[in-house]
């Protein structure tokens, strides 16, 4: 009688074996799924802020020097009176050597009022004050070529009303003394005193010297005819 059933049985255990497989492939695919992947998080701002350019610092333009233009019969002399700048800071900012070096149309750089003077000290007890006009005021703007004595010179600048410099004379503290010859140095105008021999010209007087006189530290000192200190100057070291 068992047989009438054992086809019932072999379905059910058919149905049955393959419910299971069914429920057993169906998990494992579930645990094979690949975890989901994270959404990438950011800092938006910081990422803007990156992306910016940098500004680049703001370079200030360079001041456009102010120049004048040498017109005929200027002296540098003259021009230093006319623009109010020291003598010696016009020759430091345009390289001159020699302050009658100069040329109608040349150039010049006129120093900033920031720039400092060339050591020219005075001695103790001596002022350069200004004098009424009409009377001369001659005075020693510097020593030039210093212990060169081919090149070595004086240069001397009148500031004042005309000055007739016949008698005057130039000491150099050790014994030496350079005696002008009949020379006139108008307001305005310079001349240069060389320290070796040479012949004498309107721009340019020798004081016949065999070395040169001019080393840091010692005081030239200028003699009006009567025999009055009318200017000194001292020689700046280095």
């Amino acid at each position: 009688m068992w047989r009438q059933f054992l086809p019932f049985l072999l379905i059910n255990v058919a149905v049955s074996a393959a419910t299971v497989l069914l429920v057993i492939t169906f998990f494992g695919r579930r645990d094979s799924l690949p975890a989901p992947i994270p959404t990438p998080t950011f800092d938006v701002a910081s990422r803007l802020e990156s992306a910016m350019p940098t500004p680049s610092p703001t370079v200030p333009p360079s001041p456009t020097p102010v120049t004048y233009t040498v017109q005929p019969g200027d002296t540098l002399g003259a021009i230093s009176v006319k623009l109010e700048i020291p003598i010696e800071n016009l020759m430091a900012a345009n390289g001159l050597s020699n302050p009658d070096a100069l040329s109608a149309g040349q150039v010049l750089t006129l120093p900033s009022s920031d720039d400092p003077l060339p050591p020219t000290a005075e001695p103790p007890g001596v002022v350069l004050t200004a004098t009424p006009e009409g009377l001369p005021q001659v005075v020693i703007r510097g020593a030039y070529e210093r212990e060169n004595l081919e090149q070595e010179f004086i240069y001397l600048e009148n500031i004042g009303g005309v000055a007739v410099m016949a008698g005057w004379s130039l000491y150099d503290g050790e014994g030496n003394t350079f005696t002008f010859p009949g020379f006139t140095l108008y307001r305005g105008g310079g001349v240069n005193v060389y320290t070796r021999a040479g012949n004498n010209s309107v721009i340019n007087l020798y004081w016949g010297m065999d070395e040169a006189l001019w080393i840091p530290g010692k005081v030239i000192t200028m003699l009006d005819d009567k025999g009055q200190v009318h200017s000194t100057f001292r020689v700046p070291g280095g």
